[in-house]
């Protein structure tokens, strides 16, 4: 009996989801941050990401290296720390304290808290991109602005657009990127 309901249990705390994401993100490590999204969510982002490919390959890979070259600028000066962890079933919240100590970007350490929510898959507790509360990862989502769009939706809009007007999608990303970039240079 006893070895019955430890097969039940995941083998990691919500916490340890986060903290590996965490990680992942301050290496910009990409496809391991897909192991700490549910697999719906992962297959969504591929999905969007092939649709992207087909139609300016070049484009989309800068894309992804700037995004991680922005998770990882984002991320390096980020401390965390981890409280009020919940689990009801196959539900979890656990809150974030982050403290941004990139004196670059603020006059001080800025501090946030954040609540996420995961989702227990295969017995592994995983990050649930779609849930609203999971904001901090926005642009992995498109950074679908403040209307909660989820994941699933955001595809099917890739999927019916007009291919002429994604491609344009696309080099406007590209072209905010580089703006990106210049403020950053720029003393």
């Amino acid at each position: 009996m006893l070895i019955l309901v430890s097969c039940n249990e995941p083998s990691t705390p919500p916490t340890d989801t986060l903290d590996g994401m965490f990680i992942a993100m301050k290496k910009g490590d990409v496809d391991n941050m897909k192991n700490y999204i549910t697999s719906a969510d992962g297959a969504l982002l591929d999905a969007a990401e092939k649709i992207m490919s087909k139609l300016d390959p070049e484009g989309m890979k800068k894309i992804k290296t700037k995004m991680i070259d922005e998770f990882k600028e984002q991320a390096k000066d980020v401390a965390y720390s981890f409280k009020n962890e919940r689990i009801d079933g196959d539900y979890a919240t656990v809150e974030a304290v982050i403290v941004n100590n990139n004196l670059k970007t603020t006059s001080r350490p800025k501090t946030i808290t954040q609540t996420f929510e995961l989702v227990k898959e295969n017995n592994r507790w995983k990050i649930a991109l779609s849930k609203p509360g999971n904001q901090m990862f926005n642009s992995m989502k498109g950074n679908m602005g403040s209307k909660k769009v989820d994941l699933k939706t955001g595809v099917q809009k890739l999927q019916q657009m007009n291919p002429d007007s994604l491609k344009m999608l696309i080099n406007k990303g590209l072209k905010a990127l580089d703006s990106l970039d210049k403020k950053k240079k720029t003393p």
